[in-house]
């Protein structure tokens, strides 16, 4: 145990020792068989003054391991996986509806590509039997079908970086 001051501004020994010295110095003096009386810990074969030294160092005098801690860190875990799974389920849930949305454009694109070989079809025979395009409304609707597929195009692309980029998120 070191020589500590005490209130009256004398030095004691220890925690329990009296205050009776004047000075640190002669507190220690006082008291130097206690030093030699110390054993080595089982750490190590260090005096007192190198544990004393070390404790200035590292101030392991001050700190402390708080039992509670333990248990917020785990409250805090338990939240994060909650809130994480509160923002990730509704993005699969998205994930899905976008993914459905991506089929049934192709679906959509697919019915448009089958009715605009049915429609030049038609407009070629349509052709043969004399009657002008004007007259038969199959011409514009190709055109429209053929914007529509590309509108499609333009979706799904967009849906499929949407869902990529959401997947890559960090």
């Amino acid at each position: 145990m070191p020589c500590t001051k005490c209130e009256n501004g004398k030095y004691k020994w220890g925690k329990t020792g009296e205050c009776k010295y004047d000075s640190k110095e002669e507190c220690e003096k006082a008291n130097p068989k206690k030093y030699s009386k110390m054993k080595p810990t089982p750490l190590g074969k260090k005096s007192y003054e190198e544990y004393d030294k070390e404790l200035k160092e590292y101030n392991l005098s001050t700190q402390r391991f708080e039992f509670n801690t333990q248990k917020e860190l785990h409250a805090l875990l338990e939240k994060f996986w909650k809130d994480f799974d509160n923002a990730v389920l509704p993005f699969d849930k998205v994930e899905g509806t976008l993914k459905g949305m991506i089929k049934s454009a192709e679906k959509a694109q697919s019915t448009a590509k089958e009715y605009i070989k049915k429609a030049e079809i038609f407009n070629k025979q349509i052709k043969e039997l004399g009657i002008s395009e004007k007259e038969a409304t199959a011409g514009s609707y190709i055109k429209q079908k053929q914007a529509d597929i590309k509108s499609a195009d333009n979706w799904i692309k967009v849906i499929k970086k949407f869902i990529s980029d959401a997947n890559n998120v960090d």
